[in-house]
């Protein structure tokens, strides 16, 4: 069955919030730092080699790396090239959009965001969940304003590629495909800011949100015996249906933040 559990829409529907207009804002184009582009190439290497150490020392959170480096390199894929980037004024916060690649280096038909963060002198990635500041889900919220979730979540030449393959082919490659979007999804909490953008520039949307991304790191925590599991699954199929629960329990976990969030033109 050919299928996409696109991770924009997985595990929360934040964005559904907000009304039809959007903020108007002057669209400043920074450019990247050097030191962000060096620390994502460090997390290309760690999570395509599935080095645990070396995740760790870039990841925000830190100390929680080992279970997607085992799942990524099990799933054959890893991080591709950046689509596109942004990073605010203070140059303290970026957001990155980038690639998935299979075992070939073609790209999946999801892309990842992901949330950079100055600390000091140094720069660190969201890789696994962690809890992240008002301040920090201010500023994302605001580089993120009038971005269009579907045109930067999905890569819709990789999806039209696969949606070629003849039909007597299709199983097992979409079997393969579906088990790296499933990961992908359960990795994937840093996408929630695309779907938001205008609504975390609200306060009381980021008091939400905080502790929405204290709630999936509880979740991950708690379920770390049965990440670990999924993770060195290698079957497809069974994979999947590893991950069931997992879903289910994430579900649980987060259900109602989206609930809590007021319209940010009454905000």
């Amino acid at each position: 069955m050919k299928k996409w559990l696109i991770p924009l829409l997985l595990v929360f529907t934040l964005g559904a919030c907000g009304g039809d207009e959007e903020m108007a804002v002057e669209e400043v184009d920074r450019t990247l730092p050097d030191a962000v582009m060096e620390v994502y190439a460090d997390y290309q290497t760690a999570l395509s080699s599935g080095d645990a150490e070396a995740l760790a020392t870039i990841d925000y959170g830190g100390g929680m790396t080992d279970i997607p480096a085992t799942g990524a390199v099990t799933r054959q894929l890893s991080p591709g090239d950046v689509y596109d980037s942004w990073v605010n004024e203070g140059e303290d916060v970026a957001f990155l959009v980038h690639e998935m690649v299979d075992g070939d280096g073609n790209p999946l038909p999801n892309r990842l965001g992901k949330v950079a963060v100055k600390q000091g002198d140094t720069w660190s990635l969201v890789i696994t969940p962690a809890i992240l500041p008002k301040d920090v889900i201010a500023e994302v919220g605001e580089l993120l304003i009038g971005v269009q979730a579907n045109e930067y979540g999905v890569n819709a030449e990789a999806n039209a590629r696969l949606a070629e393959i003849p039909e007597d082919e299709a199983g097992p490659i979409y079997d393969r495909v579906n088990a790296q979007t499933d990961y992908v999804a359960l990795e994937a909490d840093n996408n929630v800011f695309l779907l938001m953008a205008e609504t975390l520039t609200v306060e009381e949307n980021q008091i939400v949100m905080a502790d929405y991304f204290e709630a999936y790191k509880k979740w991950y925590t708690d379920n770390e015996a049965m990440l670990r599991k999924a993770a060195s699954t290698e079957d497809p199929v069974e994979y999947m249906e590893v991950l069931d629960p997992l879903k289910i329990k994430l579900e649980e976990a987060i259900d109602g933040y989206d609930e809590q969030l007021v319209d940010p033109s009454f905000g």
